[in-house]
C-alpha cells in the first residue's frame, strides 16, 4: 500500500514509473486488445475469458498509471535541456495513454450494458 501511495504522489523515479510499470502495462493492454480485435484465442472459452479479464484490468489501471507518470514527470529534475524534453515527452505519453484508456473504459461499460440488456431482454 505504501508503494501505491508513493506511486500516486509521484515519489517514484520517472524511469521506474515509465519503463517498469507504464510500458509493460501498455504492452499488455495492446496485446490483449489486438487479440480481442483480431479474434486470436477466442476459440477456447478459458483463453477468451483470460484475455478479456486481462484487458479489463489493464484498462482500469491505465489511467492511474498515467497520473503516476504525469506526477513523476512533474517531479523530474530539469537541469539540462534534454531532461526537460524527457519530462514533456513522458507527460504527453501519459495524457495520450490516459485518454485512450478512458475511452476504452467507456467502451467496456457499453459492452457490459449491451450484454446485460441482451441477457435479460424478453424473447
Amino acid at each position: 500500500m505504501k508503494f501505491l501511495a508513493r506511486l500516486a504522489t509521484g515519489q517514484i523515479a520517472l524511469w521506474r514509473t515509465f519503463w517498469l510499470i507504464g510500458t509493460p502495462l501498455a504492452l499488455v493492454w495492446d496485446v490483449t486488445g489486438a487479440c480481442m480485435v483480431l479474434g486470436i484465442g477466442v476459440e477456447q472459452l478459458f483463453f477468451a475469458g483470460f484475455i478479456i479479464t486481462l484487458f479489463t484490468l489493464a484498462t482500469v489501471t491505465m489511467p492511474f498509471v498515467s497520473v503516476a507518470i504525469w506526477r513523476s514527470a512533474s517531479n523530474y529534475p530539469r537541469q539540462a535541456w534534454w531532461q526537460t524534453l524527457l519530462a514533456i515527452g513522458a507527460k504527453l505519453c501519459a495524457v495520450f495513454s490516459g485518454l485512450v484508456a478512458g475511452l476504452s473504459v467507456l467502451g467496456l461499460l457499453y459492452l457490459a450494458y449491451d450484454f446485460v440488456m441482451a441477457a435479460f431482454a424478453p424473447d
